[in-house]
């Protein structure tokens, strides 16, 4: 399929002034009892039936269900993502959305920015699914609401809130590998409007070589450990988040080979306090400030070159006002983060400041919706970027709906590549895209059958793409320029149905994501892949099984080192077998099956983890 940008345009106008009989967007959305709600597409609270992006939540109920340590375990999983990890668990981890770039996507924890800011990327490999009470994925540009690192799309953690009264969780697992975790979660309230939440985990493991050809096990440990704090009076409302991660992680050297003292501490914090006041039924508005840190050091007494360290900060404010008008809700914020880095070695210590105005109108007309936003800014080392994008959802009856999404994005250089001692460039302007997608939805319900069928498809072009390439032909040294330009496009499909007899869900997504110039594969982007899902109840024992085909793709941009497809299945049972208890087992790559997510790292073979959990 392809569409011009006048065309483009003309289709999302199009299904909005589309007008015809048809249920209303609330009776709709009442048929469609698979849906939750959903924050990140607009920045508030909605019906993700009247939401025109492409979106994916994943809940409490199913994070708990798929026993996974690590968050990114569970986005392998998901449509329209590829995951990379360079040799197991704590190391770097990547996610790229649509054949995006790992930094094109900006990673949210209780709305605050985290990641590294020399790096302008967010490593996943320590990211716990310790407290976490739900997760947003949001595909497709988001630079209008949420500026730069937005490009490619969104993704939002929300930590686990308190509620009235005491419970109590304890976990505690082991498994291959040497593999401990140990969790504790306290969460309670009162009757005046104060709730807590108070949540620790501990993670260890004695690990593999993080080389694939290696021997020696490299070891990671972390400690979680997360808080929540809300306060209600009157029409105010106060919320307080801490989440801090103390990892300690071995690591292997260029090659990759087996490096016996090289070691890296990595500590992450995200801190934030928020005020909203309710002023009325159709106005509030709220204050945030936040704070974030991504620190890693790593040492290493045998090889200089392994010696580095990193702190970066990321200052956050945000101011946000929404309006509900009669049939629309308009929103206006203002944005501010300052991205701090600072490192010894590297003799660094540079700041970008970063300035925002956006609106946002979201609306509804019987069987329609459409949403349309704006963002301005400002940028103190580079140029300033202005985006837009507009969106349209058609109930073309109870069952069917059909969306559509025209956007642009853009991503700022980072410190390293504006400021870095090793070749930064100061000349830099920012990354850009366009991109639109298109789904239907088609949904039932049967009695106790549910079932939703989807399908989207997208394209999205970069240009001005940063990349570090050598001065001079075969130079040593290396400076980053905006040369490169990419084109992804492909299809999405999903299919969940759930009943009495259990759950299957499955999903597929097909990608051409290229270097324009030269034809080649971006890389570690598979051109196919997918996931197949079953699950049921036996009286109360739980099963579920995942199978993912994970298709070809290549480790390095010059597309000379190719990795093999590959299929990897899971298992997991829980079993409550008292009101507060529940065994819980899993085998991961149930098959022993060998591979790779990135050239000369490796990854785990068969391995089996037992569980306990209770809540009092």
């Amino acid at each position: 399929m392809k569409l011009t940008f006048k065309n483009k345009v003309l289709f999302v106008a199009l299904i909005s002034a589309i007008s015809m009989p048809a249920v209303s967007i609330v009776q709709a959305a009442q048929v469609n009892a698979m849906q939750r709600i959903v924050v990140t597409a607009s920045r508030m609270a909605e019906n993700p039936a009247n939401v025109s992006a492409d979106v994916t939540v994943i809940t409490q109920e199913e994070i708990a269900a798929s026993q996974a340590s690590n968050v990114a375990e569970i986005l392998r999983t998901q449509v329209g993502l590829n995951v990379s990890s360079s040799g197991g668990e704590g190391k770097a981890t990547s996610v790229f959305i649509r054949g995006g770039n790992s930094g094109h996507t900006l990673v949210l924890i209780d709305g605050v920015r985290v990641g590294s800011a020399t790096l302008g990327s967010f490593n996943w490999g320590n990211l716990s699914t310790s407290a976490i009470e739900r997760i947003e994925i949001v595909r497709g540009p988001q630079s209008s609401l949420y500026g730069a690192d937005a490009m490619g799309g969104v993704i939002q953690i929300f930590t686990r809130k308190g509620q009235k009264g005491l419970q109590t969780q304890v976990v505690a697992e082991s498994g291959t590998y040497g593999t401990k975790l140990y969790g504790l979660g306290v969460r309670g309230g009162s009757e005046n409007g104060f709730t807590y939440a108070f949540d620790a985990e501990t993670f260890d493991t004695k690990g593999f070589s993080a080389a694939s050809s290696g021997t020696e096990a490299d070891p990671a440990k972390r400690t979680t450990l997360s808080t929540a704090l809300s306060f209600v009076s009157g029409k105010m409302q106060a919320d307080i988040n801490v989440r801090t991660v103390d990892a300690t992680l071995a690591l292997d050297g260029f090659g990759p080979v087996d490096a016996l003292n090289y070691n890296q501490n990595y500590k992450q914090t995200v801190s934030s306090i928020k005020v909203t006041d309710h002023v009325s039924d159709r106005f509030e508005s709220s204050l945030q400030y936040s704070r974030s840190t991504d620190d890693a050091i790593t040492t290493d007494p045998l090889v200089t070159w392994n010696n580095s360290d990193y702190k970066t900060t990321i200052n956050q404010f945000s101011w946000q006002n929404n309006y509900e008008l009669n049939d629309a809700t308009v929103i206006l914020g203002y944005d501010y983060h300052k991205d701090a880095g600072v490192s010894k070695s590297a003799k660094l210590d540079k700041a970008i400041t970063q300035k925002a105005l956006y609106v946002s109108i979201a609306a509804e007309n019987k069987n329609m919706g459409w949403n349309v936003s704006a963002r301005k800014d400002n940028n103190s080392t580079s140029d300033n970027k202005t985006t837009y994008k507009l969106g349209t959802i058609w109930h073309a009856s109870q069952n069917f709906n059909l969306s559509g999404n025209y956007g642009t994005g853009f991503k700022a250089p980072s410190i390293n590549d504006l400021f870095s001692p090793f070749g930064g460039n100061s000349n830099l302007k920012s990354e850009s895209s366009k991109g639109w997608d298109i789904g239907a939805t088609y949904l039932t319900q049967m009695d106790t059958l549910k079932s939703k069928f989807s399908i989207v498809w997208f394209s999205q072009k970069y240009t001005d793409l940063i990349v570090w390439k050598p001065i001079a032909p075969g130079s040593f040294s290396y400076s980053p320029k905006n040369v490169n330009q990419a084109r992804s496009k492909g299809v999405e499909l999903i299919a969940d149905m759930s009943g009495e007899a259990g759950f299957v869900r499955a999903n597929w997504t097909k990608l051409n994501a290229t270097d324009t110039a030269t034809g080649l594969w971006l890389a570690r982007r598979a051109q196919q892949n997918g996931t197949l899902t079953l699950g049921t109840d036996v009286s109360d024992l739980h099963i579920e099984a995942d199978m993912a085909w994970v298709g070809k793709r290549y480790s390095d941009p010059d597309n000379t080192k190719l990795m093999q497809a590959y299929k990897k299945t899971n298992v997991r049972l829980s079993y409550a077998f008292a009101e507060t208890w529940k065994l819980k087992f899993r085998v991961e790559n149930l098959f022993d099956k060998s591979y790779e997510e990135v050239a000369g790292y490796g990854v785990a073979g068969r391995s089996t983890y037992t569980g306990v959990t209770a809540t009092f």
